[in-house]
């Protein structure tokens, strides 16, 4: 059973892969892109967006809010988290919706993963009030 859709972008080949085969392995759909420009055209039926901060030519604070003005124009709504680990980046107080730490622990990832859609279904089902979307 398909846990759900997520979109990786890294501007690293080696961290897409990697990332794709752990998650894929846990039941998710993944897509990937190294693009910062133009990564809306993926959104489509994408349920959460994994982001690296640190992209060649912008942050990925400036990525999130280009995605997800694109994603408001066509009324999707991705939950948008950064993946990083440089500690000097709040997640929060860049525009995500959270963020995934210890950046290259596979098991961490998948288990942080199965969280933000655990938070994201019982949003959806009005279960949980005052998060930010």
């Amino acid at each position: 059973m398909l846990k759900g859709k997520i979109l990786v972008i890294d501007d690293s080949e080696v961290v897409l892969n990697r990332i794709r085969a752990v998650l894929e392995q846990a039941g998710f759909s993944v897509g990937t892109t190294t693009q910062t420009v133009g990564a809306a055209r993926h959104l489509r039926g994408v349920d959460l967006i994994i982001l690296d901060y640190h992209m060649p030519g912008m942050t990925g604070d400036a990525v999130a809010q280009s995605l997800r003005a694109a994603a408001e124009g066509v009324g999707l709504n991705p939950d948008i988290y950064l993946y990083t680990s440089d500690s000097t980046v709040s997640a929060h107080l860049a525009g995500f919706n959270g963020g995934f730490s210890k950046k290259g622990d596979d098991d961490a990832l998948v288990a942080q993963v199965d969280a933000a859609f655990r938070l994201r279904r019982l949003r959806e089902a009005g279960k949980l009030r005052g998060l930010k979307p």
